[in-house]
């Protein structure tokens, strides 16, 4: 139970040093961290933590001090577009969104992404990475309006842009190659595709890579996103990673693949995975409801081998993934949605981890870190995953993230 605070300005000081600006936090007190009991007082000064100590509060916390929400994988052009679908399957999927995409502009992009931004906002995200639609029917409409929509809500939400080469699009294509340089030069900063879904994926996985060196950016894969242990390429990725020097720089998505390896041959490729600082970037919802959907009950969940991954030392991130679309009718972009059926998924238990792969590899809050932080109305991490309560608090740099306007 809490304390009886019903709103998070209970748990602020606010006030520049005249005292006169309302959006800025000098202190949160009495409120609750993810990684140690008690209850603690954390100071906030030119826009950073200046300290955290135990508090004089006594009682149950009423909120938990979280770092900001980092929704490392969503699709914002998407989003909203189709939410009473309920798709056959994974091609069905696929089929339905390229269908769709002949018609969309980039008006109805730009509507749609605001939306999911706001909501992420709401939620308590400063940071989310949106992979953009880039095909030859699609063209630069995607791109244009995720642009759009990032340039009205850029003081209260960084949004990382990935020039995504989707099911009709194969990187190893030059005139596919010269539209995600084109989106590149637009503003995208992150260069995707996915392999399993082109004529030849480890030919189409290295040149997408090879491009990215070229351009200089990073890459975001939807990699081995089937249940097929022969058909992965994810090997080749990590040794082409290498290869050209693009350690730190690669992240794959999805990896659902790796949970039908051996458990030995699945330990081997993360041990690989983390010398090659390859970020695996996991999307619980989307991945349990759609990996062997068809004729019954699902026996084989698809969800990479997340813990056995932390252990490998390898970098885990949590990501929303489609939100109401062709291929999942469900969700909101919460993190803590996200990150409470990982936990029923993967059973990755360790608040540090958890926090870690909500947070944009952030496990704690820690003096000197930038002062953004999530307050939440809850006693415990446990007690936030339960209820994912609403009526969050967002700050950035130490100030008040107002509301975003609805669309």
């Amino acid at each position: 139970m809490h304390d009886g605070a019903d709103d998070p300005a209970q748990a602020i000081e606010a006030g520049g040093e005249d005292g006169t600006d309302a959006d800025t936090v000098r202190a949160l007190r009495g409120v609750a961290l993810a990684d140690r009991p008690g209850r603690f007082d954390i100071a906030l000064a030119g826009g950073s933590i200046a300290g955290i100590e135990p508090s004089a509060s006594r009682g149950v916390p009423g909120w938990l001090a979280l770092p900001a929400f980092v929704n490392f994988h969503a699709h914002a052009d998407r989003a909203f577009a189709a939410p009473k679908e309920r798709p056959a399957s994974f091609a069905a999927a696929v089929a339905a969104s390229k269908a769709a995409r002949a018609t969309t502009s980039a008006d109805d992009v730009r509507r749609r992404a605001a939306r999911l931004f706001e909501r992420a906002v709401e939620h308590g995200t400063t940071a989310i990475r949106t992979h953009t639609d880039v095909d030859a029917a699609t063209g630069m409409r995607a791109i244009e309006g995720v642009l759009a929509a990032a340039a009205d809500v850029r003081k209260a939400i960084d949004v990382e842009i990935v020039a995504f080469a989707n099911a009709a699009a194969d990187p190893a294509s030059p005139e596919i190659r010269a539209l995600l340089a084109d989106a590149v030069a637009s503003g995208a900063t992150v260069v995707g595709a996915v392999p399993a879904l082109c004529a030849r994926p480890a030919a189409s996985a290295i040149a997408l890579l090879d491009l990215a060196a070229t351009l200089a950016v990073d890459v975001d894969f939807h990699l081995d996103e089937h249940l097929d242990p022969t058909a992965s390429v994810i090997e080749q990725v990590i040794d082409a990673t290498r290869e050209r020097g693009l350690e730190g720089r690669v992240a794959v998505s999805h990896a659902c693949a790796l949970s039908m390896l051996e458990v030995g041959a699945a330990a081997r490729i993360l041990e690989k995975m983390a010398r090659a600082q390859i970020v695996l970037s996991v999307q619980p919802a989307l991945n349990l409801y759609l990996q062997d959907r068809g004729a019954g009950t699902p026996r084989r969940r698809g969800l990479a081998p997340v813990v056995e991954a932390v252990r490998a030392g390898v970098a885990v991130r949590f990501g929303s993934d489609n939100v109401r679309d062709w291929f999942y009718p469900f969700g909101d972009a919460d993190p803590l949605d996200e990150c409470r059926i990982a936990v029923l998924g993967t059973h990755l238990e360790e608040p540090d981890r958890l926090v870690a792969a909500m947070c944009g590899g952030r496990s704690a809050l820690r003096a000197g870190d930038r002062a953004d932080i999530v307050l939440v109305g809850a006693d415990s991490l446990t007690d936030a995953l339960a209820r994912r309560p609403s009526g969050r608090l967002l700050l950035r740099s130490g100030r008040r993230v107002r509301r975003l306007p609805s669309r």
